[in-house]
């Protein structure tokens, strides 16, 4: 029998150095680092931006952590407390209700992994998600550059700069690192514009890998969808690309078509035990209520019981209101149109008039084929997607989802669009700095570039670093109010008592205790619905409560309910049995 003897070339008690393996040498080579360096740089910002932070702050990402903690203790998708009353019918009980019908599971999902590789819930586990993902966007920005620049000077130079202000990106910077949706949604949605660029570009070039760009572009879209609603946008972007150009559509019709189908197919493999989930836990394919959000005649129909948010009421035919009618219902889609634009405009920050520039400069690629003809930078296939998605986010959360998209939901879908905002602005810099040079120096045009470049960075990272440590001042002050409710209750009063109050994710995140949502109705509906649930407590907070309950807040006397302690901020009262 022969033995194996070690090649004296070989060292077998030695790992093989990068060289000698062909997978590590790929990704530690040179064409390489600078996705490393974005990337390393970026978890150090994120890193210590979410050090700054010890509680979630807002009800969104305390919903998301809440649900990650019931998965971890195998409860599965479930909440044991009311937050809106949008789900119809109604609960018929505080606990053990299925969670995730208004908001979409995937970022509790990750949350929950996250607590997996923690040994247990934390906040700072919580964050981990949100951390990864948004530090992603820096490498992405990157290839995004060198992708349509091609590996030259100006698109390195382009990758860079793009990669830094994607690290510091600036409003987005602190709320990236939540257990929220910001971060994953921005990941998904930007990786799915780039899939659908290079697919269009493939398409329009006659070039292959069509198929394989529109399935990843599937697959992304689907994430998309499961981390926010508004992903349902994103897979009708290749088709208005299309849309806006009939003569390349009539030639590629055959190839288009099959990458349709391939795309939307994916996209419902990617959803589909989602939709069979609400199906069997609901008995509904969309069980959250969420196009009710569509008939809101203001945002405080959210938290509606008795309003049947349907067409007629938002027509003013029931329940007829004389402060609402068309004029109100006109100026409403106005006020929003021109509040979302400032909410997209926020990303870019000062960046703003540069992207406009950039829209309208004549970029040079690096292949010029009939695919991407000189063209001005709006009108290029290569930006098509982001354009159009941009456009339609826009209007749909304008025109259609009218009152929650200034509240939030714009600025929860506009991540995704950094890279590429960021990017054109950078064009319409150099641009500037071109037009600069036809009347001084234009000799010094290069370097200007790298100067004014280096400039935008330093001055975006300013505006971040401002921006971000703005917000832990004030940032505890619900949560310190939550849980002085939950100490007193804690001494008075045993765990299963249902407490009335606006703030029911973040209490439950705090006291563990369940709670129904105060509704924006009357007192007296409010009285009815606590009586129904046995909801022995009363809460209000010094920023939250409804106005119906504001002459209660400020007299401390309403029919039905008793003070029982003032904190200071934080209001309880005992519901006095019917």
């Amino acid at each position: 029998m022969s033995r194996l003897v070690p090649s004296p070339k070989t060292n077998l008690a030695t790992p093989a150095s990068p060289e000698t393996r062909p997978g590590l040498k790929r990704w530690s080579g040179p064409a390489y680092r600078p996705y490393w360096i974005l990337l390393g740089l970026a978890l150090l910002v994120r890193v210590g931006t979410a050090l700054l932070f010890h509680q979630p702050g807002y009800t969104d990402a305390y919903y998301y952590a809440n649900v990650a903690e019931s998965l971890w203790r195998g409860q599965g998708f479930r909440e044991d407390y009311i937050w809106n009353y949008l789900v119809r019918p109604l609960p018929t009980g505080v606990t053990g209700n299925p969670s995730s019908l208004y908001w979409m599971p995937l970022t509790s999902i990750l949350v929950y992994i996250a607590y997996l590789v923690g040994g247990g819930p934390s906040f700072l586990a919580a964050q981990g998600p949100g951390i990864l993902l948004s530090a992603l966007l820096a490498p992405l920005s990157f290839y995004l550059a060198t992708s349509l620049f091609g590996n030259t000077p100006q698109g390195r130079r382009y990758g860079w700069l793009a990669g830094l202000l994607a690290i510091f990106s600036g409003i987005y910077a602190a709320y990236f690192v939540f257990p929220d949706n910001f971060a994953p949604f921005a990941l998904f949605s930007c990786g799915f514009l780039i899939c659908a660029t290079q697919s269009l570009t493939r398409l329009l070039a006659g070039s292959r890998g069509v198929y394989r760009r529109a399935a990843l572009a599937g697959v992304l879209a689907g994430l998309a969808y499961l981390t926010r609603v508004d992903g349902l946008l994103l897979p009708v972007v290749p088709l208005v690309c299309l849309l806006l150009r009939p003569a390349a559509l009539k030639k590629s019709w055959p190839v288009a078509w099959r990458a349709g189908v391939v795309m939307l197919a994916v996209f419902g493999l990617v959803i589909s035990p989602w939709l069979l989930r609400n199906l069997a836990a609901t008995g509904q394919l969309l069980p959250g209520g969420g196009l009710k959000v569509l008939f809101w005649r203001e945002y405080n129909d959210f938290f509606s019981l008795s309003k049947p948010l349907d067409l007629p009421y938002y027509l003013n035919l029931t329940q007829p209101d004389p402060h609402w009618g068309w004029g109100p219902l006109i100026g409403g889609k106005l006020d929003a149109l021109f509040e979302n634009l400032l909410i997209v405009e926020r990303g870019a920050l000062f960046l703003t008039p540069f992207f406009i520039i950039g829209l309208f400069t004549w970029p040079t690629l690096p292949v010029e084929t009939e695919a991407s003809r000189p063209a001005r930078l709006w009108q290029r296939p290569e930006f098509q997607p982001f354009l159009v998605y941009t456009v339609l986010l826009y209007l749909a959360m304008s025109l259609a989802f009218t009152f929650p998209g200034t509240r939030g939901s714009v600025f929860h879908s506009s991540g995704g669009l950094l890279p590429y905002i960021f990017l054109v602005s950078l064009v319409g810099l150099d641009q500037a700095i071109t037009w600069l040079g036809k009347v001084s120096r234009p000799q010094a045009t290069a370097a200007r570039q790298l100067r004014y470049g280096g400039l935008v960075v330093a001055a975006f990272i300013c505006l971040t670093l401002g921006l971000t440590l703005s917000l832990p001042g004030n940032w505890d002050k619900d949560y310190n109010e939550v849980q002085q409710v939950g100490a007193w209750l804690d001494a008075h009063e045993s765990p299963d008592t249902v407490v009335m109050l606006p703030l029911g994710p973040a209490f439950w995140y705090v006291t563990h205790r369940p709670s129904i949502a105060t509704a924006s109705d009357s007192l007296e509906v409010n009285l009815q619905l606590a009586r129904q649930y046995g909801a022995r407590y009363l809460a209000l907070f010094s920023d939250h409560y409804p106005d119906s309950f504001a002459w209660l807040y400020d007299t401390k006397k309403a029919p039905g309910f008793e003070l029982v302690e003032d904190f200071g901020g934080a209001q309880l009262y005992r519901i006095v049995p019917s």
